[in-house]
């Protein structure tokens, strides 16, 4: 029967200090000594398992001198009943305690002898050089102080912010005052935000305090930023792409008025794209109730009153529609069933009428003013003034003076500009007697004239402008005693030939302007509020020479004005387009002096250079008449009447 005893047991326990190798005894056993040096175990077991039987196993707590450093101890294994004889003898030191680490270990397979005691010796080796209790990391059985040449650094230890590992717990992120810190791999300032931080007291190399970095290889791409590109990616990493200024992904509504998304355009910028199906959308400009400007595609009424419904081929009169209107002779598809005065047979016949006024071959009339049906005035140099009723022509016989404009009242009245700066005035009636004059306070010619009545009085309101860049106007009351002068609207830097509108609050001025010594075609419309003109952006190249020499306001949104080089521009709506340069003979591009336009689709035109008149149909020009002498100024009551008046007392008129 064997009988295990352990060292455990303190009686058989001891310091081998001045203890012999060997004791006799009759009862067979194991002596084992145990030898340690340079550390000091806070624990020391020693266990003892059968070889033949795993579950056979006992162990115990070798007691050991706190002090020494180096020491043996003894125990001794007796016989144990039922174990075989085949024993394996392990001894062990841990770190700390006897649940701390293993940090030495030896064993050995023994015989357990039936008599006597056998010694087995069994040594163990540790590394604590700096005697701190803890033990070094190396080894098969490692400690767990990590610089064992320190004594102020183990497990336990305060952790400081000293660059050392001070408790050997994950360096210095334990510390108190560390600060966590994040790998910025492309050097933006800002550290990867999939990346775990690293606790340390001092940053690493590469390392930065500011998280969030949505792409840590694109330095361009960090928080703190607004999105910069359209491109997909989220450029300042809040979690969305594309937003901020882009957009992108928010509801919108396009120039047509669809609704729709915001989409990159390009890496600078997004636009509102819809899918939905646009329309054509009409206006009704020139106020007979049938739309035919087109305003574009849309998905639903870009403006009031717009309608999907085509009814008007010429926007600039309201003699043409589709509905509601019959043909007349007049050059103007007025039922826009596309042709011009079709049906009529007897149009294409009427010819027209030129005489030369009063037989005076010595006149010249540079403006000519209607006012009714058959009615109007020729004015010109060295007191011209002709009244006309028809084929009745009355002159005036004391209006001194070289008129350069005119412009007639309903009434019959009419108000003249003179070549040195004076405005006159008088009635049909008034022939005999002296035009009434007031001078403007400029010496300058006043090249254009333009007036509207006030609904309300008997006073007219005409505006002029001279070639010095005066715009002027004088308040005529008809019938009163007394009349204001004249009085300076604005002045411009301009040469200004020519004055239209449809009322005092939407006035047109052209002319030219000097620039590097040369004149250069320029147009400014009236405030609506306040005291400064627009200068209006014609869309001409910067090397166009010449004057504007003639201008006409059709309705609040269509303007033309025509000038030297044979041009022609339209402002619809608010767009300036030029239309085909009239050329002549062969080639020849003129000077247009004068138009008149009754639509789109009419304009009449009369040039310097050449004595036709010429016709636009809104996409080509034509002559339709070639008068005896030189065509100055432009004149008519519609399109059905049409006069045209210059040099040699030339007066010639169409009208069917």
């Amino acid at each position: 029967m064997m009988r295990l005893f352990l060292v455990g047991v303190a009686l058989l326990t001891l310091s081998m200090t001045g203890c012999k190798s060997k004791t006799s005894t009759n009862e067979g056993g194991l002596r084992v000594f145990i030898t340690y040096a340079t550390f000091r175990p806070k624990c020391l077991t020693l266990a003892v398992e059968d070889r033949r039987d795993a579950a056979r196993r006992e162990s115990g707590v070798v007691t050991v001198d706190a002090e020494a450093r180096s020491d043996t101890r003894v125990g001794v294994i007796l016989k144990q009943a039922g174990w075989s004889p085949d024993l394996r003898v392990v001894a062990q030191a841990h770190e700390g305690s006897c649940e701390g680490p293993v940090i030495a270990r030896q064993s050995a397979d023994v015989q357990f002898p039936e008599e006597n005691l056998t010694d087995l010796k069994l040594d163990l080796r540790a590394e604590d050089l700096d005697d701190d209790g803890f033990f070094a990391i190396k080894g098969d059985f490692p400690g767990t102080d990590c610089d064992d040449t320190r004594t102020d650094v183990h497990p336990g230890a305060t952790e400081l912010c000293d660059g050392v590992d001070n408790n050997c717990v994950a360096g210095e992120s334990d510390a108190p005052g560390n600060v966590q810190y994040w790998v910025d791999a492309d050097g933006d300032g800002y550290g990867d935000a999939s990346a775990a931080p690293q606790v340390a007291c001092a940053p690493p190399q590469g390392h930065v305090t500011r998280a969030g970095d949505c792409d840590d290889e694109d330095r361009l791409v960090h928080p703190d930023q607004q999105e910069f590109r359209c491109d997909g990616k989220d450029d300042n990493c809040d979690g969305a792409s594309d937003n901020d200024a882009f957009g992108v992904g928010t509801a919108c509504l396009t120039e047509q008025r669809c609704t729709g998304t915001r989409q990159c355009q390009s890496t600078e910028a997004a636009t509102c794209v819809s899918t939905a199906q646009t329309f054509e959308y009409f206006a009704d400009d020139d106020g007979d109730g049938e739309a035919g400007t087109s305003l574009g595609f849309f998905c639903e009424e870009p403006e009031q009153e717009a309608t999907r419904e085509n009814n008007d081929c010429d926007e600039g009169t309201p003699l043409v529609s589709f509905v509601g209107t019959t043909e007349v002779c007049d050059r103007l598809d007025n039922d826009c069933v596309g042709g011009v005065d079709n049906g009529l047979t007897d149009c294409d016949a009427v010819a027209w009428n030129e005489r030369t006024v009063l037989d005076d071959t010595s006149a010249r009339y540079d403006a000519v003013a209607n006012y009714d049906e058959g009615l109007g005035w020729l004015v010109g140099r060295t007191g011209h003034v002709i009244h006309v009723d028809g084929n009745t022509f009355r002159p005036a016989t004391n209006c001194a003076g070289n008129w350069r404009s005119a412009w007639a009242a309903p009434n019959g009245r009419v108000f003249l500009g003179s070549n040195d700066g004076r405005f006159a005035t008088l009635m049909p009636d008034e022939l005999s007697t002296a035009c009434e004059t007031r001078p403007s306070g400029q010496p300058a010619a006043i090249n254009g004239l333009v007036g509207f009545p006030d609904p309300n009085s008997n006073v007219f309101t005409v505006y002029g402008v001279s070639s010095q860049g005066h715009v002027l106007s004088w308040s005529y009351d008809h019938g009163a005693g007394s009349q204001p002068a004249p009085t300076l609207v604005t002045q411009l830097a301009a040469n200004l030939r020519a004055i239209h509108g449809l009322e005092a609050q939407s006035l047109f001025v052209v002319g030219a302007e000097m620039v590097n010594g040369e004149s250069r075609p320029a147009a400014w419309s009236s405030p609506q509020t306040g005291t400064t003109w627009t200068r209006e952006a014609l869309g001409l190249p910067e090397t166009t020479t010449g004057l504007l020499n003639a201008v006409q306001v059709l309705t609040s949104r269509l303007v033309y004005v025509a000038g030297d080089h044979g041009l022609l521009l339209e402002k619809s709506r608010d767009a300036w387009t030029p239309k085909p340069v009239l050329t002549v003979n062969g080639g020849t591009v003129p000077n247009l002096r004068a138009i008149i336009a009754f639509g789109r689709t009419g304009i009449y035109a009369a040039s310097s250079e050449v004595k036709d008149l010429h016709f636009f149909n809104g996409a080509a020009w034509s002559v339709v008449a070639t008068p005896s002498e030189t065509v100055n100024a432009l004149g008519g009551f519609g399109p059905g009447e049409v006069w045209a008046t210059g040099h040699d007392g030339l007066l010639t008129r169409w009208k069917p």
